[in-house]
């Protein structure tokens, strides 16, 4: 499955990471090292020269699940040009993508994942979400009546709130939206939050993520579970859910993932390209299964030419 660089374009010598000017000297030189000693463990392993993944433009960190899948696969994870590669993906840890892509990576004859997913705003999420299906989260907050919520517009600020409308004019800004509330508490009246990976395709397992009410809106979990995913979500909803990564152009991410108690209705309200995890809370055999799995979709993901 490994690709060649045509010769004019493969580097005579090995390179190493491009690392952020942000980082002080000290910091450059433990992740060079680090870099260096795995990717002598990988050529042992691989008896030569090891396959490459090739992430642009940011380097994923260790808590990455795209650096734990690339460990698992025996695959170096780097950002610089290499004689045999077996998939590209464009990383970078923005809520909207700028950065170009260089002419050597356009260059090599592979598919780049994510490659057209710049956009990842709640109002580019909800545009979408509504023509996968059928519904949305959004309301009017000049005229709604009761309770909705506002959050950011910008990915991962985790600062969503519960306020009553109709709100005043004044009120109202471009930089948050704002939505219905979701009363997504399971059976037993936990807060549920359904994290649902995706790597060209559904992955067969996802995390339940229970919440306590005032971490409904955080990062924050009280526990987590590995769980199939075909308990939780129906084969429909998993047609619209591709619907909707189809329509964001993105071939790897994972989704939160609410289900209402009161319509029964799932509602995607995020979506993360570059996550980290699995979740700490998670029991290591768990989290073990979970980073098999999706190592295999990831496999298949770079597979499929």
């Amino acid at each position: 499955m490994e690709h060649a660089l045509m010769p004019h374009d493969a580097p005579s010598t090995w390179t190493p990471i491009r690392l952020s000017n942000a980082l002080s000297w000290p910091e450059k030189t433990g992740k060079q090292i680090r870099h260096v000693a795995s990717w002598i463990v990988l050529a042992v392993r691989h008896r030569g020269r090891p396959p490459a993944f090739i992430a642009w433009p940011d380097l994923p960190s260790r808590r990455s699940v795209l650096h734990k899948l690339c460990g698992e696969l025996g695959w170096e994870l780097t950002n610089q040009p290499r004689k045999s590669i077996v998939g590209i993906m464009r990383f970078e840890d923005a809520t909207e993508k700028f950065t170009p892509l260089p002419a050597w990576l356009l260059a090599i004859d592979l598919p780049i994942l994510n490659q057209h997913c710049v956009d990842i705003r709640k109002q580019t999420l909800e545009q979408h979400h509504v023509t996968a299906f059928g519904y949305g989260m959004r309301v009017d907050p000049l005229t709604h009546q009761g309770n909705l919520v506002i959050k950011s517009d910008t990915n991962a600020q985790h600062d969503g709130r519960i306020v009553k409308g109709p709100l005043a004019l004044d009120q109202v800004v471009d930089t948050h939206v704002y939505q219905r509330v979701i009363r997504n508490q399971d059976q037993a009246g936990r807060w549920l939050d359904l994290r649902v990976v995706w790597i060209h395709g559904v992955v067969s397992t996802l995390y339940l993520k229970f919440k306590h009410e005032h971490e409904r809106f955080t990062n924050q979990t009280a526990s987590v579970q590995l769980a199939d995913v075909t308990d939780f979500i129906s084969t429909f909803e998993i047609q619209n859910i591709t619907k909707l990564m189809v329509l964001h152009q993105t071939e790897s991410a994972e989704l939160d993932v609410l289900r209402d108690a009161d319509d029964g209705r799932i509602y995607v309200v995020d979506l993360n390209p570059t996550p980290w995890g699995p979740p700490i809370q998670l029991e290591p055999a768990q989290a073990q299964k979970a980073i098999a799995s999706m190592s295999e979709k990831l496999n298949q993901a770079v597979a499929h030419r």
